[in-house]
């Protein structure tokens, strides 16, 4: 089945801060802004934003998933988590994927009704070391 919506997942970042007392605090941002593809003949080729559409980070495997961290897009489409050292020491981002409920009538996804879901894929360097975080391709999930 073919996509008629598209996540655009902005920004996903591992950033090092010195605190006050100067130890070394790990924060991960995840932040992006929800996208459909407006079908409009007059818009072709443009996207709309979707405004308070529901973005869960979920972490866990089948049954033992869980909701870590759930947020509502902004009035332009922009969603925004923030992860401390503790976070991410409890739940591996690669066993974690974010989810979209998009609110009825903001975008057409055939089957109607669902959620997309995005796995977060770690990019390593050659030599084994984490650098990053991406979403992974996109899989429909009909309710």
């Amino acid at each position: 089945m073919a996509f008629l919506s598209f996540l655009l997942i902005a920004l996903l970042s591992l950033g090092f801060t010195q605190s006050p007392a100067q130890t070394v605090e790990i924060n991960l941002v995840l932040a992006g802004v929800l996208t459909c593809t407006n079908t409009s003949i007059a818009s072709a080729g443009t996207y709309a934003v979707i405004p308070q559409a529901k973005v869960e980070f979920v972490c866990g495997i089948w049954i033992f998933e869980r909701v870590v961290k759930s947020t509502t897009t902004s009035s332009l489409g922009i969603y925004t988590f923030s992860f401390g050292a503790r976070d991410i020491l409890l739940n591996n981002p690669e066993l974690c994927y974010l989810k979209a409920t998009f609110p009825s009538s903001s975008c057409s996804l055939d089957p109607s009704g669902g959620v997309l879901r995005f796995p977060i894929v770690g990019i390593r360097s050659s030599s084994g070391i984490l650098t990053e975080y991406v979403p992974g391709s996109p899989s429909y999930l009909p309710v």
